[in-house]
């Protein structure tokens, strides 16, 4: 699928925003960026904003505790909250979010693991 100017900048700022927390960004039906997690989401909005997403009401009120997090939409059955942060700052309350929704995260490969594969594992085998 080809992705809207607009797409791929909200896929740009997204990632630059959730990169020090190493979420694992992918693309929504509409082809905009979400980070997915065990009891919701977090969303592309627009600039300065990202929403989060859930259907586990269970979680609104510690989600609410999180400073800078406002209500936007509640149902019976799911909510919507809205989060402001800033490209190139610190978000602590992004991460508290992420924490909490369990989002998922990108697998980062220690020094030794890359070694193994590019050469294999006999360079660790001792020699008989």
């Amino acid at each position: 699928m080809t992705q809207t100017t607009d797409q791929r900048a909200a896929y740009d700022w997204f990632r630059s925003v959730v990169a020090p927390l190493r979420l694992r960004v992918v693309a929504d039906i509409e082809g905009f960026p979400i980070a997915l997690g065990r009891y919701g989401q977090i969303e592309w909005c627009g600039d300065g904003v990202v929403a989060i997403y859930s259907q586990t009401v269970r979680m609104l009120a510690k989600l609410l505790a999180v400073p800078g997090v406002r209500r936007h939409q509640v149902g019976d059955r799911e909510f919507r909250l809205l989060l402001p942060v800033e490209k190139g700052r610190d978000n602590p309350s992004l991460g508290a979010v992420a924490r909490l929704l369990q989002a998922r995260t990108r697998h980062v490969l220690s020094e030794r693991q890359k070694l193994v594969l590019l050469h294999g594992r006999r360079l660790f085998q001792s020699a008989p």
